[in-house]
């Protein structure tokens, strides 16, 4: 394992590095059925990935976190997550996560592992109070899966995504320490 942060049973977290850029890169190209970008597609290269990633931590104390999930195995990289939007006076944030898509990865409990380190950093290493993630409404799988790591539904922001000219409702979904 290169430089865990938090370890599970086959996952672990650690810092993005700019070497993850391009790997990161070739996952958000790739669109799937539960995938939505509100205001349309915005790719992002690996070199405007590694700007992003060493731009990060340029505040203090940071506003992100962000996390490779890494397995343990091989270290094979197989997505990101973190917590954005960091209010460190009033302790709370917004959980994002991104798995390779495809099926290899994916419906197999590796994003649920990881997501259960990921609340246990947010709650027992920098100490915050509640987190929040969304989903927009077509993606069920999402939904379940926040389900699972003990976010409850928080509430819908109406017409608040859009892909393919067709508007959604994002689903609002926050878990408390």
């Amino acid at each position: 394992m290169r430089n865990p942060i938090l370890t599970g049973k086959r996952v672990y977290l650690r810092p993005l590095e700019p070497d993850d850029a391009r790997t990161i890169a070739e996952f958000e190209a790739q669109e799937t059925d539960t995938t939505i970008f509100s205001g349309g597609r915005i790719p992002h290269s690996a070199i405007a990935l590694r700007k992003l990633f060493s731009d990060a931590f340029k505040t203090m104390p940071p506003d992100t976190v962000a996390f490779a999930v890494c397995l343990k195995e091989d270290d094979t990289l197989i997505g990101q997550m973190g917590i954005t939007g960091i209010d460190w006076v009033h302790r709370h944030g917004e959980t994002f996560s991104h798995l390779a898509p495809g099926g290899e990865y994916r419906g197999k409990g590796f994003g649920t592992e990881a997501k259960h380190l990921l609340l246990e950093y947010a709650f027992e290493h920098i100490d915050l109070h509640v987190l929040t993630s969304w989903v927009f409404e077509q993606n069920e799988r999402s939904a379940g899966a926040l389900a699972k790591q003990g976010y409850k539904p928080a509430g819908r922001l109406k017409a608040d995504g859009i892909k393919r000219g067709v508007y959604y409702d994002d689903l609002v979904f926050d878990v408390l320490r």
